[in-house]
């Protein structure tokens, strides 16, 4: 334990020997965490109860096919089934091509059948996956388990007071931190929200499964129950017949929040304050805000045409219906509870204060707790008047999003202002401690106000995403309207010295009224939706493809012109997502903050000195391929530290990760604590795009998994002190990041034949039938570089070559061993977590990778002119294999990672089925077909690659 514990100072599971996962198995590193004896029995073995409840839930959906699929069909699922087995045992060309010989066979219809039954399968493998890794963390709780999990709060508090830290350090550091989770409307959840609630409520059914005091009858019931819900899946249509609405993927945000994380964060937070107590220090301040929650559904306008000013306000609205709707339910609950009658005189002047609660009674339109409230109870007039005041509020929303007329309230009658809805909770609560009370506040009283802070009156607030281009083109037509030229022809000293003078002066800039364009009005729309919407709904105004300094200052001029007296404007946020805006990020930073007027609005109370960026993971990978963007990015957060401490401003990041390795995923604690130094700063905002909102937060227990591992790691980051990374590291990472940049462009964007070979030997150009985003593909017309990055990772997952990861990986490592870098490239390895964590990372996505896989696309759907590249590039994957094995010493792929290969074990053998299968459809689609059925085994195919592959884009 000790050793393991003075390897935090270079970021913990970095060093540790299987530091791609969470959970560490004791096989591996010999040692348990919080254990009073040496070796502790698995109650919930490694590998076999994942095998049985995969077994139980295939079983079991194999008896709905026999009871739905005519004999000839089973037969045919049953052969192709006995095949995959054969070929993943043997890996024989043989065996593959007697599996692609009879998919090749099937008929349409068929080829439907066979790529729905073996992409529930997938889904089925994805929920046995996640209850199993429930049932082991459980385990470790229990002390049943020789499980280490480092990202516990209580081996953290262990790790850094063994590290010199003292309770109140630790106390103050999280009672000041915060980890905002962005939910963001990105088109990368392949599965049917149907079809998704579904799978969730068998889920945690397998968990009662587990239970040891079932009955014969209650188990009997549960297998009933499975098979019902099976068969209700699989009579569901996989596919999604329309593209959703910003409003539909709005509501898909929060419904996430209301099932999850509406009782998973403060219940969470209570197990902070329990870690907190066993270190002799008090509960978290009650208001900290270690969680708080942002979208961008309906917020996000960047390449999509069907976001506009309307349908923000009406997402906003939405957000603020359903927050209020679960604040009348919790009290509900609290009317019951806190019949007492004791209270301190604040809570008495504070009610005399109010409306009488029998006159509000009558506002309400259904009431669990009906009966009248004397005087004597002081707690429920209190809440009688918040409850009557939730109501008005709803009832407000409800009239303006049926567009209806709209009641008549005054604004104090409502709830607009989130810190009105807490003054009373306070009251309520401090009125309970001070007579002796304590431990009924902290029930579910202090549940509701840990959620009013952490959700405020609208579950998220909206992010609003504009390119910054948009933003030009605006401007353009004010200023050539005006008289003043065009300003997108002038120089960027131009425009910031006329920006600053708009600015700096308090002349009106935009005429009331101008001829302009759609596009111009909509972007001049916006500004005005953001000014009527404010700070309590909105959160941040963020500039994608922010370029230069004057992209920034733009949008504050914009927001002035448009603005309420008040001046509340919103943060602006610039958004670094290429190769080329992370290299100028210090001029951009050093320019906005010498600017005295930024300055000075960045200085004002609201915004407390700070100054927010983004930096992109996806496009700056797609630019220059992942090595060479995960360095950059390393080297413009170090940077751009450098320049916010010389002008004494506090820098805070917001990381814009993918789920994929391609588009920033992996496991986060390793990321975070990968980070440069002083980059964290108590601070962590992170979207999570997706597939991944359901792999974090799908189940209560992956919440309270999520947010510990977030919790812990930038509480690691913000007290361990790390070591400095060497100048001979430094260099070399700059010669590898130079080289892999200059492969990954010669293949790209230099090879004549790839943008032909890509589109033929993927599905890229038919990504778009699977529905599954309101945003387009493309930002506009053109070839890779105008592809949006998730459909470019989509489309080189889905036949199992992954280039976008690994290409130029190789080559740089080769090119570094050929150099005689070697004895320093394991000293990295070894000592340095950014370096280990991103070939860790590399290492996991090359497992998934399938040469023969990605060959049996190009036999079959390639011209034989382009297929020459398709051979090189399986040559440089199997070169970059060789290398990343060669540094980090193992023999195989993942040795060294028990848990992430019994991942992919567990999907692969029915994952070379569907690739067989959509390879089939293809064919048949680009040779004319167009069958409606054909189609939808296309897209059913790629549904399921999606899911055995756990990610899209």
């Amino acid at each position: 334990i000790e050793g393991a514990r003075s390897l935090e100072r270079f970021g913990g599971l970095a060093t540790m020997p299987s530091g791609m996962s969470d959970l560490v198995d004791d096989a591996e590193v010999q040692f348990t965490f919080g254990s009073t004896s040496p070796h502790r029995v698995d109650s919930v073995e490694f590998l076999s109860p994942l095998e049985k409840d995969v077994s139980l839930l295939r079983n079991t959906f194999f008896q709905v096919l026999d009871q739905t699929c005519e004999k000839e069909m089973l037969s045919k699922i049953d052969q192709i089934n006995s095949a995959s087995k054969i070929y993943d045992l043997s890996k024989e060309d043989q065996a593959f091509d007697k599996m692609a010989a009879l998919v090749s066979k099937l008929s349409d219809e068929e080829l439907l059948t066979v790529a729905g039954a073996f992409s529930m399968t997938c889904n089925l493998a994805n929920i046995a996956e996640n209850v199993h890794r429930i049932r082991r963390r459980r385990a470790y709780e229990r002390g049943e388990s020789s499980l280490g999990y480092l990202h516990s709060c209580g081996e953290t508090f262990s790790t850094l007071t063994q590290a010199g830290k003292s309770g109140q350090e630790i106390h103050d550091a999280l009672s000041k931190q915060t980890v905002k989770f962005v939910l963001t409307a990105h088109p990368t959840q392949a599965v049917r929200k149907s079809i998704l609630a579904k799978l969730q409520v068998i889920a945690y059914d397998l968990l009662e499964m587990h239970r040891e005091d079932l009955t014969p009858n209650e188990m009997a019931d549960f297998r009933m129950d499975l098979r019902k819900k099976l068969l209700a899946i699989w009579q569901t249509d996989q596919i999604r017949r329309t593209a959703p609405t910003p409003l539909d993927e709005a509501r898909g945000a929060l419904q996430t929040i209301e099932d999850e994380l509406w009782v998973a964060v403060p219940r969470y937070i209570r197990s902070i304050d329990r870690s907190l107590k066993q270190i002799d220090q008090p509960t978290l301040p009650r208001d900290a805000k270690p969680f708080l929650f942002g979208s961008w559904a309906g917020g996000d306008r960047d390449g999509n045409p069907f976001v506009l000013p309307e349908t923000t306000h009406r997402v906003v609205l939405l957000n603020r219906y359903r927050t209020i709707n679960k604040y009348l339910q919790d009290v509900e609950k609290l009317l019951f509870e806190l019949s007492m009658t004791k209270c301190n005189e604040k809570l008495i002047e504070y009610n005399e204060k109010q409306p009488r609660p029998d006159v509000s009674m009558k506002n309400i339109k259904f009431r669990e707790y009906w009966n009248y409230v004397p005087p004597s109870e002081p707690y429920r007039v209190c809440l009688f008047n918040v409850r009557d005041r939730l109501a008005r509020t709803l009832e407000y929303c409800e009239a303006r999003l049926a567009d209806n007329v709209v009641p008549k309230v005054p604004e104090e009658l409502m709830y607009n202002h989130v810190n009105d809805l807490i003054e009373p909770l306070e009251i309520m609560y401090q009125s309970l401690v001070d007579t002796g009370l304590e431990m009924v506040a902290s029930g579910t009283l202090l549940d509701l106000i840990r959620r009013v802070h952490a959700f405020g009156l609208y579950l998220v607030k909206l992010d609003v995403r504009q390119e910054a281009d948009q933003h030009t083109a605006a401007i353009d037509a004010v200023t050539e309207f005006t008289g003043l030229g065009k300003y997108s022809d002038w120089d960027e000293d131009k425009r910031m010295s006329f920006l600053e003078d708009i600015l700096a002066s308090r002349r009106p800039l935009i005429p009331r009224v101008m001829p302009c364009t759609p596009k111009v009005q909509n972007v001049l729309d916006t500004f005005q939706t953001v000014a009527e919407l404010g700070t309590e709904a909105l959160s941040v105004y963020i500039i994608s493809m922010c370029m230069r300094p004057s992209d920034v200052m733009l949008v504050e001029v914009f927001q002035r012109e448009f603005g309420k007296a008040d001046g509340n404007t919103l943060p602006v946020v610039p958004l670094l997502e290429t190769i080329g805006a992370l290299k100028d990020a210090p001029m951009v930073l050093e320019r906005l903050f010498s600017c005295k007027w930024y300055r000075d609005h960045l200085r004002e109370d609201r915004f407390e000195n700070i100054q927010e960026v983004m930096v992109g993971y996806s496009d700056s990978a797609k630019d220059g391929g992942r090595m060479a963007s995960a360095w950059n990015l390393f080297k413009a957060q170090q940077a751009m530290v450098k320049v916010a401490l010389k002008y004494d401003v506090t820098l805070r990041f917001f990381h814009g990760r993918g789920g994929t390795v391609g588009r920033g995923g992996g496991p986060q604690h390793l990321a975070i604590l990968s980070q440069p130094p002083r980059t964290i700063n108590s601070y962590l905002r992170v979207t999570i795009q997706g597939e991944v909102i359901e792999q974090d937060f799908g189940l209560q227990p992956l919440c309270d998994k999520t947010l510990e591992t977030y919790t812990t790691a930038v509480l690691k980051a913000d007290l361990i002190d790390f070591a400095d990374v060497k100048p001979e590291w430094t260099a070399i990472m700059e010669k590898l990041s130079e080289n892999s940049l200059a492969k990954y462009r010669e293949i790209v964007h230099g090879e004549p034949r790839f943008v032909e070979y890509f589109r033929s030997a993927t599905p890229e150009l038919e990504l778009g039938m699977l529905n599954i985003g309101s945003r387009p593909a493309k930002r506009r017309a053109g070839g890779v570089e105008t592809l949006r990055a998730i459909p470019w990772i989509f489309a080189w997952t889905q036949n199992r070559l992954i280039l976008p990861v690994w290409l130029g990986v190789g080559t740089a490592l080769k090119k570094a061993f050929e150099d005689g870098d070697e004895a320093v490239l394991r000293e990295m390895y070894e000592s340095w977590p950014f370096f280990k964590s991103f070939f860790q990372l590399i290492e996991m996505v090359l497992a998934k990778a399938d040469p023969l896989v990605s060959q049996h696309y190009d036999n079959e759907l390639v011209d034989d002119k382009l297929k020459g590249l398709g051979v090189e590039l399986r040559e440089l994957l199997e070169e970059t294999i060789e290398m990343v094995l060669r540094l980090s010493g193992g023999s195989k792929l993942l040795d060294t990672d028990r848990v992430e290969q019994r991942s992919v074990d567990t999907r692969r053998k029915w994952l070379t089925v569907v690739n067989l299968i959509q390879v089939e459809a293809l064919k048949r689609t680009r040779a004319g077909d167009e069958s409606p059925v054909l189609k939808d085994a296309l897209i059913t195919s790629t549904k399921a690659i999606a899911s055995g592959m756990q990610g899209t884009g």
